[in-house]
């Protein structure tokens, strides 16, 4: 209001009252603009405020690595912020289905009240779990909040009350952070707006806590445990980080499409089409059928893809760029583990190849001496028969003894021969170029198939020579086609199969059988698994097919599922090629 006096006794004229009506409008407009400032400056300085306590909240969590410290941070930076007098941060336990207090500060808790709720709407911060979405009450003595409301301090009445969710990867609720207060209305939508603002960075420091555990863990796990529990771990973290119901990983082999190395569903070896998608544009890829999934390359050092990482959404879900990147950091993880992995493993089979080496050499010497020994004293026998025939030749005119002496004289020299048949496998070898195939079709001549069997053979013709011993590689023929006979009985197929790299060639021996159980396939190359005996085989199964290909600096693995057959895949050093 604009109050004006005059001195005289008299009417003001009406061009005065229209100049005091316009300089009554120009003061009125100062003044809103005058209020307007005054309120723009105070929103600034506030936001000025929040935007410094939010920076030196992402100081304070990026400098802590223990779990604890970081919840109190969060929960006293938002107390700090909005002026409440106590905080609660609660973390969601998806396998209990329960509210676990992550983080407190006030006073301790009341005797009788757990520090867990259930994840479901008889509570205030349960119902804003499970709607996922804020809730600002300014009186929580009104209808409905009245009959939600737990009080948890001791001898303090709480009036008003903000609680805001924290919403993770896929949407889904990490926890919630709740404040309180002792007075009515304490908070304002200003708050409210800070606070969300705040349970999203709280997020984004929760990941990448638990992102930076996860990564020791399975650093930890490169060098002490194997690759399965290492890629379990890591698709664990990922599915946890990104809110997944299933994860895999695919690796790419020298040869052949790419393998599923891990699954934590056999559903998931229906992603196999978005693992090549992946592997031939080099990027992530995402898609929809029966699920939600995203897909990543895996990069080795030189950048090469060598596998692909899977993570699978039951629910229907968007995958966002961090999930990306997160799902990318684990990704070149897992690839460095497998480098390692094989890095190791190499190691592993060197000294194996020098222990067997050293082995064979010294069964050799033993075996050289006992071959003189028995040629020694069974080569006396047909020497012995003959002098007895020329001292007592009646003696074979009776045809029961000549027949036994016949049957001793040959049993003697098949002795010999099996001796020294057996000493070609246990002398000291030196690998020399080999070609692949005859070697095969020497095991083949030994090998009895039956009729109902079909054999197959790909792509051996035009295959370089490896380096092995011809005998030897013969001998693993052998002993993988007769293991794929007994496993088929009368009828099947057999497929030997040969591809060449750079610097190896694999060779494959499959068959359409019953395959091998997962629980026995670590077991069959163990010395004491085979319990069958063969003049080819020496009794000791598999183990003598391992010892071999070692021996030629090569390695085998075997591929099986029960009911869809098995392949035995040998790889061995290809030969170098000859000067021109």
């Amino acid at each position: 209001m604009l109050y004006l006096s005059c001195q005289e006794e008299r009417s003001f004229t009406a061009l005065e009252l229209s100049a005091l009506e316009i300089f009554t409008g120009i003061a009125a407009l100062l003044l809103r603009r005058a209020q307007a400032m005054e309120r723009l400056q105070q929103n600034l300085h506030r936001a000025t405020r929040e935007l410094d306590e939010l920076r030196r909240m992402d100081h304070l969590l990026s400098a802590r690595a223990d779990p604890q410290e970081v919840l109190e941070a969060i929960l006293r930076i938002a107390m700090e912020l909005t002026g409440a007098r106590f905080g609660t941060l609660r973390l969601v336990d998806r396998q209990r289905q329960r509210l676990v207090l992550g983080a407190l500060i006030g006073r301790p808790l009341l005797p009788n009240i757990a520090p867990e709720l259930e994840l479901d709407e008889t509570s205030i911060v349960g119902w804003v779990a499970v709607h996922r979405r804020s809730l600002r009450i300014d009186d929580l003595h009104a209808s409905p909040w009245a009959s939600l409301y737990r009080p948890w301090l001791a001898g303090h009445e709480i009036r008003s009350e903000l609680a805001v969710p924290l919403i993770g990867a896929g949407d889904e609720v990490e926890g919630v952070l709740n404040l309180e207060s002792p007075e009515p209305g304490a908070f304002t939508e200003g708050d409210q707006r800070l606070l969300e603002m705040l349970a999203a960075r709280a997020v984004i420091a929760l990941q990448e806590m638990r992102l930076l555990r996860g990564m020791q863990e399975i650093t930890g796990q490169l060098l002490h445990g194997g690759r399965e529990a290492l890629f379990a771990r890591t698709v664990a973290l990922a599915c946890e980080l990104i809110q997944a119901s299933d994860g895999a990983i695919w690796l790419i082999p020298p040869a052949g499409p790419p393998s599923l190395a891990f699954a934590t569903h056999p559903a998931m070896a229906g992603t196999a089409g978005l693992a090549d998608a992946v592997i031939r544009s080099r990027r992530p890829l995402s898609f929809e059928s029966g699920g939600w999934a995203l897909a990543v390359p895996m990069l080795d050092p030189n950048g090469a893809v060598c596998g692909v990482f899977v993570v699978h959404s039951s629910r229907p879900r968007t995958f966002t760029e961090r999930d990306q990147r997160l799902l990318i950091i684990l990704a070149n993880h897992a690839a460095l583990a497998v480098q390692l992995a094989e890095h190791v493993q190499a190691l592993q089979a060197a000294r194996e190849r020098q222990a067997i080496t050293e082995a064979f050499a010294a069964v050799g010497d033993i075996a050289a001496n006992l071959l003189h020994r028995l040629n020694n004293h069974i080569g006396l026998i047909p020497v012995r028969l003959e002098g007895l025939q020329e001292k007592r030749p009646d003696l074979f005119q009776d045809p029961y003894l000549a027949l036994v002496f016949q049957e001793i004289e040959s049993r003697a020299r098949a002795a010999l021969d099996a001796v020294r048949e057996a000493m070609v496998y246990l002398r000291p070898m030196a690998p020399r170029p080999i070609s692949p195939l005859p070697c095969l079709e020497m095991a083949l001549r030994d090998l009895r198939i039956p009729p109902g069997i079909r054999l197959e053979t790909v792509g051996l013709e035009d295959l370089p020579p490896v380096m092995a011993g011809e005998p030897q590689l013969a001998l693993v023929f052998f002993n993988l086609l007769e293991n794929a006979v007994e496993a088929l009985g009368e009828s099947g197929w057999i497929r030997v199969e040969g591809v060449a790299g750079p610097e190896e060639v694999i060779l494959t021996v499959r068959d359409n059988g019953p395959g091998i159980p997962p629980e026995l396939q670590d077991r069959i190359f163990e010395l004491d698994f085979s319990t069958k005996r063969s003049p080819k085989k020496l009794g000791f199964g598999l183990w003598w097919v391992k010892m071999l290909v070692q021996r030629f600096g090569g390695e085998i693995r075997v591929e099986s599922a029960p009911g869809q057959g098995t392949a035995f895949h040998v790889r061995l050093p290809r030969a170098p090629d000859r000067p021109a």
